[in-house]
């Protein structure tokens, strides 16, 4: 299999390969790049499944519902085939990243059976295996499955019950925790994952970012607050974590339709 390769500005290089769709797996193409600040590009109507490891600096991935992922050092973000999404590098700290794509009668099977989300970690050896490709001009089948094969296993969710675990403790720290400022990236550091993988997978599994949980915490127990004591409105919102009671009852009336004083004069239970 003879691989064409395309230099642009000696800051990327693509290496195009034969392929047979008809295969169960086929590697259609293998890149690097380093962009420049604020580049921007979107892989929509390509029919193959296209990993990306970021290998450093920052990106955004905005997905066709309009939902955006900022990504780092050590995310890597997959498109399905025929998928509309944009990316673009950050405007101080563009990103350098390497991607592989690949399509085939079993592709999706596999790519279901290695990871659910669209934005898993990865390992060192999946970059590897990419580089060692664009280092050579000819590949075999053999040699383009095992550099497809290492990157689908550097992605694989190998840690699902982990995650399970640390999004179990990260809400139990928030629910004893909610009156305290919280710092969704410096939480994540001190649980040894970057922001955007902790914000993806928090909400994945809660169905609600941390901040947006946060916040309904708070809500909650200003909801008892109002209901079963006498404390002032001033007072509740600085002990459920508010530093301006402005702020709080906008937050609390966009929650619950009613400002803090409505509230209670609804719901107080006498005593």
């Amino acid at each position: 299999m003879t691989i064409a390769s395309k230099m642009i500005h000696n800051q990327a290089r693509v290496h195009y390969l034969d392929y047979d769709f008809f295969l169960p797996f086929c590697v259609m193409e293998i890149g690097w790049q380093k962009t420049n600040p604020n580049h921007t590009w979107s892989p929509n109507g390509r029919p193959r499944y296209l990993i990306h490891l970021i290998k450093s600096g920052k990106i955004s991935v905005t997905r066709k519902n309009g939902e955006t992922t900022h990504l780092s050092s050590g995310d890597a973000f997959i498109n399905a085939p025929d998928e509309e999404s944009t990316m673009i590098s950050d405007s101080t700290d563009p990103c350098e990243y390497y991607w592989i794509a690949f399509n085939g009668k079993d592709a999706k099977g596999i790519m279901e059976r290695t990871t659910k989300s669209l934005y898993p970690k990865y390992k060192e050896s999946g970059i590897l295996a990419i580089k060692k490709l664009l280092d050579n001009t000819i590949a075999d089948n053999i040699g383009t499955l095992s550099a497809l094969f290492d990157v689908l296993n550097s992605i694989k969710d190998e840690g699902a019950k982990d995650e399970n675990d640390f999004i179990k403790k990260s809400v139990l720290y928030i629910e004893s925790n909610y009156y305290k400022h919280f710092d969704v990236g410096a939480y994540a550091k001190s649980i040894g994952v970057s922001r955007s993988y902790f914000t993806t997978v928090f909400t994945e599994k809660i169905g609600m970012s941390p901040y947006d949980y946060l916040i309904k915490i708070r809500i909650d127990y200003a909801k008892n607050f109002l209901e079963h004591t006498d404390l002032t409105i001033t007072q509740i919102s600085a002990k459920v974590g508010f530093n301006s009671i402005d702020r709080f009852g906008n937050i609390f009336k966009k929650k619950t339709k009613m400002s803090p004083k409505e509230y209670r004069a609804t719901t107080k239970i006498i005593t």
